[in-house]
């Protein structure tokens, strides 16, 4: 089942030209990875300094894979210190298959 991942980071204000330069460059090496479908970028429209990923993928196994890879982690070292707060990843299914409890109502 397809997964869709939603990275929400909040960056410091001085920052963002280089965290977005960063952003991009890592958009250009995901589109490669196997299981990679799509992607977006967006900037929140009341602050600007917080920017949302969301990218699918075909399962939750390519993503891990993608999360624990050596290019993946030099570029969440690069992007850390540009953060005022952590980043928030969270993962959601997506696609026909449904969890057994959607059929509990």
């Amino acid at each position: 089942m397809a997964v869709r991942v939603l990275i929400t980071r909040k960056f410091k204000q001085h920052h963002m030209e280089e965290a977005y330069r960063l952003l991009l460059e890592l958009r250009s090496l995901v589109t490669l990875r196997q299981g990679y479908i799509s992607g977006e970028t967006l900037i929140s429209a009341t602050d600007p300094q917080t920017i949302l990923v969301i990218s699918t993928w075909i399962n939750a196994k390519k993503w891990d894979e993608w999360v624990q890879t050596e290019k993946r982690n030099e570029y969440h070292k690069k992007l850390e210190p540009l953060l005022e707060a952590p980043e928030r990843t969270e993962v959601y299914f997506t696609g026909e298959k449904q969890p057994e409890w959607v059929d509990m109502a």
